[in-house]
Parts: structure tokens; C-alpha cells; sequence
């Protein structure tokens, strides 16, 4: 398409485009057709008709696409991403799908505080691990960006169903800007990846999850929702892809 951009088909359904220089997601949306096939099935699973959704750190906008599609014209996705270039092509492919009237995205950090300016930092050519959670080093890219509390953001709306966070280490500071979100709708889902060497303090954050009433499961690889202890979500290095619900 020029530009550094290209475009591809996700899903066998969905026209994005996407930057020619990313070597994270983008190859394999170009010659795979998905990214994460696991956490693709289980959000699928989950979305409805109606459902009003949050994707935050929504990088090219994959999984806010699926919402799109998923929630229908009754339903709503709000894409919150920090990188502008990022955002730029998403609101072009939300257009490019027919989704507009459904969906929408805005370039800022997803945070605890409004109004904020602080460093997006991300390994070149690798944005899908941006961060507002760490200085920039060799080999890194840095801009500035502004933050925006989620309770902000769909405090005028009539219910959020299901927020998606991938943010790279801002999950504990996300979490604590949906508070009021939270306790608006009881039955809100929350799809987060957790890693608890990028969090300050995982033991406080998981005993946050579980005082809001949120049951601590996860998103195995072959699809399913299982139950996940504590004491594994603190033992491991890896990446969780938390399934939250209340009861």
C-alpha cells in the first residue's frame, strides 16, 4: 500500500492494515491470518450480541475487530492504544470493514489518572511490547503520550460487558482507573494479561482481583477457561491471559 504499510486478511474476514515494519504481530497476520488462536477462540466464546467492550493497548486492532463484528450494530468497542501510528491504521481498518458506526479508537495510555504525559517505550520494529512502565534503552523507541483513566472513558456508557488490557506492566495501574467501572456493572468480564515480573506488586494486585469478587482463572492454550491459583500466577515468569468474572 506504500507507506510502510500493508494490508492482509485476518480471519479469512477482516481487512487490516498494518505497518510493514512491525516483526512482532504482523507477520503473522499476514501469512497466518490470526495471532493468538487461543485467546481468539475464548474471546469469541464470550463476546454477545449487545455487549458494550474496551480494548486496551489494542495495537493494530485484531481483537478489536472480532468485538466489532462480534457485538453487532446494538453493541459498542472502544480501542484505547497509545502508539498514534498504530491508532491511525486501526481507525483506518475499522473504516475499511464497515465498522465505524460500532467502534472507535483513541490514542491514549490506559492508566489510573487523566491527563497525564509520559514515555511509550517499545523495542523498534517490536511495538506490540509498549510500555509506560519502564525508561528507554538501546535499541528502543520512546514517545510521549497522555493517559486516560477507563472509568473516563465509559463513564457515560449504559454498561461495559468485557474489557481486554495487554499494556505491558500498566495493568495494576489500569485496574485501579475501572474502580468505579467495576463497580458499575457486577457482571463485567476482564480478559488481562498478567506477568508479574513487569508489576511492581503482583501479590497486591492479585489480592485487588480477589477483593473486587472476581474469580482468578485463566486462558489455556487449547482454548479453555480454567481455574489458576495464586501461588502459580506468582511462582511463574510467564505471561497469563486472565479470564475474570465475578461469582
Amino acid at each position: 500500500m506504500g507507506n510502510a504499510t500493508v494490508l492482509c486478511r485476518a480471519l479469512g474476514r477482516y481487512k487490516m492494515l498494518v505497518d510493514a515494519n512491525d516483526l512482532a504481530i504482523v507477520p503473522h497476520l499476514c501469512l497466518d491470518g490470526y495471532w493468538e488462536s487461543w485467546i481468539t477462540a475464548a474471546l469469541a466464546r464470550a463476546l454477545r450480541p449487545g455487549f458494550w467492550c474496551l480494548d486496551v493497548g489494542a495495537n493494530h486492532g485484531y481483537y478489536t475487530l472480532l468485538m466489532a463484528d462480534a457485538v453487532g450494530s446494538g453493541g459498542r468497542v472502544l480501542a484505547v492504544e497509545p502508539n498514534p501510528n498504530l491508532v491511525r491504521l486501526l481507525k483506518f481498518s475499522l473504516e475499511i470493514n464497515g465498522l465505524t458506526g460500532r467502534a472507535s479508537a483513541m490514542a491514549c495510555a490506559a492508566s489510573d489518572v487523566d491527563n497525564v504525559r509520559v514515555n511509550l517505550v517499545f523495542p523498534r520494529q517490536h511495538a506490540v511490547y509498549a510500555t509506560i512502565c519502564r525508561s528507554p534503552g538501546e535499541g528502543d523507541e520512546s514517545i510521549e503520550v497522555g493517559t486516560v483513566a477507563l472509568d473516563t472513558v465509559s463513564r457515560d456508557w449504559p454498561h461495559v460487558d468485557l474489557v481486554k488490557i495487554d499494556a505491558e506492566g500498566a495493568e495494576q495501574k489500569i485496574w485501579r482507573g475501572m474502580q468505579q467501572t467495576m463497580r458499575r456493572n457486577p457482571d463485567v468480564i476482564v480478559v488481562m494479561e498478567v506477568n508479574r515480573t513487569r508489576i511492581s506488586d503482583p501479590a497486591g494486585f492479585v489480592r485487588e482481583i480477589r477483593d473486587a469478587g472476581f474469580t482468578l482463572r485463566h486462558i489455556t492454550f487449547d482454548a479453555e477457561v480454567r481455574t489458576l491459583t495464586e501461588e502459580a500466577l506468582l511462582a511463574s515468569e510467564n505471561d497469563w491471559m486472565l479470564f475474570l468474572q465475578r461469582g
